[in-house]
């Protein structure tokens, strides 16, 4: 294994571990978002911007974006966390383009629209409502408000009913505007892939885009603790 790293001009970070034992090639943009990035009123708005950023470009509709890569045997998903959102996908060496210019597609312009918005949230809501009912997940989000309490650290990823069924448009495309800038990216490849071929293709999907200037910085974390005991009927 040979692990390479460089930093594009735009300010983007590129990391490869080359694999010649294997055929395939899992890569991923990480964003340096999540929801300790958020307001209190806009708390979920990292995890929804996560799910509409597969609903559609200029170039390719939601279904386009998921065939695409299936159609090529690969995967493609995404995750947010409190800290980092992820957006990967598994293909075959030869189709690592196609994986880079997918997810460069989306992450960039992405159309959010209204109408696929509004769907979306009773998908999120559900979401919501699952997890109340799943004790790990009760308990990983009680954990979290009980250790930082009244910061965003302390706030579930997926946000509360109020503040998803409150979020627009104009929030939405604020947020990707702030925190989806190449300098905020890293770029991580494994499998059988050359380390220049990757930074070529990196350069040329992700071209030069200015930071936002505007955007709040996360707050220290500021680690409270103490005990939460929360008593109630679960269908598990």
């Amino acid at each position: 294994m040979a692990v390479q790293g460089t930093a594009l001009a735009n300010g983007m970070r590129i990391a490869t571990d080359a694999m010649e034992h294997v055929e395939s090639v899992a890569l991923g943009v990480w964003v340096d978002t999540g929801t300790r990035f958020e307001r209190p009123e806009t708390n979920g708005i990292a995890h929804m911007l996560e799910h509409m950023l597969f609903k559609g470009t200029p170039r390719r509709s939601a279904r386009a974006i998921a065939e695409e890569i299936e159609a090529v045997g690969g995967s493609l998903n995404a995750y947010t966390g409190r800290e980092t959102t992820a957006f990967h996908a598994s293909v075959l060496k030869e189709d690592t383009a196609l994986a880079i210019d997918v997810i460069a597609d989306i992450l960039q312009h992405s159309l959010l629209d209204p109408a696929e918005l509004e769907r979306e949230k009773t998908v999120v809501l559900q979401e919501i409502g699952q997890a109340l009912d799943t004790p790990d997940d009760v308990i990983f989000d009680q954990l979290q408000s009980t250790a930082f309490p009244n910061q965003m650290l302390g706030r579930p990823v997926l946000g509360t009913e109020d503040t998803v069924r409150a979020l627009t448009r104009d929030d939405l495309a604020a947020h990707l505007g702030a925190y989806y800038t190449p300098d905020r990216m890293i770029l991580a490849a494994s499998g059988r892939i050359a380390h220049e071929r990757v930074v070529e293709l990196a350069q040329a999907a992700f071209p030069g885009r200015a930071a936002a200037n505007d955007r709040p910085a996360a707050a220290p974390a500021q680690y409270r603790g103490g005990e939460h005991r929360d008593q109630r009927t679960l269908e598990q």
